[in-house]
């Protein structure tokens, strides 16, 4: 049963992280290059697409990690990757939901306020950096 958990976290949590880290390195650094109205559109439909997907994908992991630190109980690295992985969702859901939802609500002929969308990369970053250590923490966790 810990094999099975250990193995699903990693298989949930994994591609989840590098998708992140794909978004924040090159999918938002192509469209900064964009014009403004390419631009707008560009983030706008991601920010959408991205936007209904990534709820879930995020409640999964979580759930997994919880799963796997009760099955793993006294690993102190599996449970802090869970509690890294709540932290990112608490980001997620007080910081970053609220842009992105402004962002998804650009069209044609809005201006697109790039400030709003550098504020949201710089967020982005953070919350890729905590996804980082929590997978670190959870490979480690499943090499022990």
């Amino acid at each position: 049963m810990q094999a099975i958990g250990e193995t699903l976290a990693v298989l949930i949590a994994g591609p989840m992280v590098g998708v992140e880290i794909a978004v924040a390195a090159f999918t938002n650094p192509i469209f900064d290059r964009l014009d403004d109205d390419a631009f707008s559109r560009a983030r706008s439909d991601g920010s959408r697409v991205l936007g209904r997907v990534m709820p879930f994908w995020y409640m999964a992991t979580l759930v997994v990690l919880i799963a796997a630190a009760v099955v793993m109980s006294g690993n102190w690295l599996i449970t802090t990757s869970a509690v890294l992985m709540a932290l990112v969702v608490l980001l997620t859901v007080t910081m970053m939901v609220p842009i992105n939802n402004r962002i998804g609500r650009w069209s044609d002929g809005d201006e697109a306020p790039r400030d709003l969308a550098r504020r949201w990369d710089r967020l982005h970053w953070l919350r890729v950096a905590v996804l980082i250590a929590m997978f670190v923490l959870l490979a480690f966790a499943v090499a022990r």
